[in-house]
């Protein structure tokens, strides 16, 4: 199999399912528009019965940064119970015209220029590590899901990223999943088989306590089936600043998954992403825009022709 550096293009896209997501969207695209510019392809997902009640601020907002909103049909999967996290795989399995594809949750924020050299055509997917083993602790917990698809227990292991940086099997944090678009020499997109597993392993009784993380448990099965090599990437492309003081050096960080927004307003370069954003917004609509970054605005010095 070939393994020559495997794209020219590239697509971001991220999931926004209702007015909660909408702040958080906005400040992720204009993150993604400082840090890389206009080339790339950005896309916001919104699910069909969301997608006209898009707050007028925000449509305009991502209308500015040049980010897509395509419609998610999200009622061709009928998850029992409810799976809203299984809307990310739905949207990665739309198809985009790119070389790769990013999938980043919306509590995402980029802060520097992201380089995917290591990527190759033998690449199946590519992640972080999650920070602990929030599910199959044990090995032998992952061994009936290998098994559902006839595969073996891997030979690999990563370290997790947080506490004790346990080395376990195969295990990754789904805010951040980038994969190749034209899929492997057999025709096989990553996201149509990382839905498939996670389908099965939801409808299989012996596989316990999958909720909420049925999307990470299928996404390292998705990706031996699909054969290849999963990239590890660094923690600075998916940085936590959970339990963090906020005057660490984060430099080196590419994106912050920052979850809340008390975190976000600890550093500079996260609150700076909130004034540019508000820079960009056009005069008429800053007042609503402000309103709508409240969470993220919260206890911040605005300058003053921003704050009025």
């Amino acid at each position: 199999m070939q393994t020559e550096l495997g794209y020219r293009s590239i697509s971001y896209f991220f999931v926004m399912d209702g007015e909660g997501f909408e702040a958080p969207a906005i400040l992720l695209a204009q993150s993604l528009r400082n840090a890389l510019g206009d080339d790339p392809k950005l896309i916001a997902y919104v699910p069909e019965d969301k997608i006209e009640t898009i707050q007028r601020v925000t449509r305009r907002m991502l209308t500015v940064l040049n980010v897509e909103i395509c419609a998610l049909n999200t009622e061709n999967v009928q998850w029992d119970p409810a799976y809203p996290h299984g809307n990310k795989i739905l949207a990665s399995c739309a198809r985009r015209s790119t070389d790769l594809s990013v999938f980043l949750d919306t509590d995402i924020v980029c802060l520097s220029n992201m380089k995917f050299d290591s990527v190759t055509s033998n690449t199946s997917v590519f992640a972080v590590p999650e920070g602990v083993p929030t599910w199959g602790r044990k090995d032998e917990t992952w061994h009936p899901v290998y098994e559902m698809f006839d595969l073996d227990i891997p030979e690999e292991r990563v370290k997790l990223v947080k506490g004790r940086q346990r080395i376990v099997l195969p295990y990754f944090n789904a805010g951040f999943v980038g994969f190749r678009e034209h899929g492997n020499e057999n025709g096989q997109r990553f996201p149509d088989l990382w839905l498939e597993t996670a389908k099965a392993i939801d409808a299989n009784p012996k596989i316990e306590g999958k909720r909420p993380w049925l999307d990470q448990i299928a996404l390292p099965v998705a990706a031996a089936r699909m054969g290849g090599k999963i990239e590890v990437l660094e923690n600075t492309y998916n940085f936590s600043p959970y339990r963090l003081k906020g005057d660490e050096d984060i430099s080196d960080v590419k994106l912050m998954h920052y979850r809340m927004g008390a975190h976000f307003r600890k550093y500079e370069a996260c609150r700076r992403v909130t004034e540019i954003a508000l820079e960009q917004c056009p005069d008429r609509l800053r007042a609503r825009l402000r309103n709508k970054l409240e969470l993220f605005l919260r206890g911040v010095d605005l300058p003053a022709h921003l704050a009025n």
